[in-house]
């Protein structure tokens, strides 16, 4: 087949030749927080089903199997070594203190939900679920969080993929744009509810008057 996409050559090779486990393996080692491009190689993975050479539903499936797996991964090194022990042997594989603390600062501004919203925001993406594990999070709570993220992710991409597989690099050009925009889009939606809900707070204490002290022996 004739490389005619905006891919790295042993990306294109290592797909055509291994397929599935490719988008499982960096999809996954993405999600445990190694600076891999899975974002590119399940982009492309689902071009190559657009051409008939994988199978569309293969592609997206190993996909969300690497995001829950390496999601696991990762936040189990984040819980058990903690920060400290994570800088100090994470900036072989790009993990600083600084990306760490974006991530942490969006953990707190989102909470659990951090996780399906920075699935979708390339640094978030790669250390979400060492910061959910840093933080704490109960596990059972960020594996629910981080199969949805995936799922949904991966049929998002996957999908955009294989529908423009004649047209590859134009749509990676335009991942970013989409990406802002539907971070955008997210915040003015978080903003609107959080602003309803203290609003309907305040009107709900308003109507509400504290019940009597019973009367003390006369």
């Amino acid at each position: 087949m004739p490389v005619d996409w905006h891919v790295p050559l042993h990306l294109h090779h290592l797909i055509a030749q291994y397929g599935y486990m490719v988008v499982a393996l960096f999809v996954g080692g993405e999600s445990v927080g190694i600076p891999l491009p899975g974002e590119t190689v399940l982009l492309t993975a689902a071009a190559f089903a657009g051409r008939g050479h994988l199978s569309i539903v293969g592609v997206i499936i190993a996909s969300i199997a690497g995001i829950i797996c390496g999601g696991s991964g990762g936040y189990w090194v984040g819980h058990t070594a903690g920060q400290k022990v994570v800088v100090r042997y994470g900036r072989w594989a790009g993990i600083t203190p600084e990306r760490l603390d974006h991530t942490r600062q969006f953990f707190a501004r989102y909470g659990a939900r951090a996780v399906m919203v920075g699935r979708f925001i390339p640094i978030v993406r790669i250390l979400a679920s060492i910061v959910a594990g840093i933080s704490d999070m109960p596990f059972a709570r960020f594996s629910a969080y981080n199969a949805i993220a995936g799922i949904v992710w991966s049929v998002f991409f996957g999908l955009l993929g294989f529908e423009f597989a004649r047209d590859l690099p134009h749509l990676e050009n335009r991942i970013g744009e989409a990406g802002i925009i539907a971070l955008i889009v997210v915040g003015v939606a978080l903003a609107g509810f959080l602003i309803w809900r203290h609003f309907r707070r305040n009107k709900i204490l308003e109507g509400f008057t504290p019940p009597s002290p019973p009367a003390g022996p006369s």
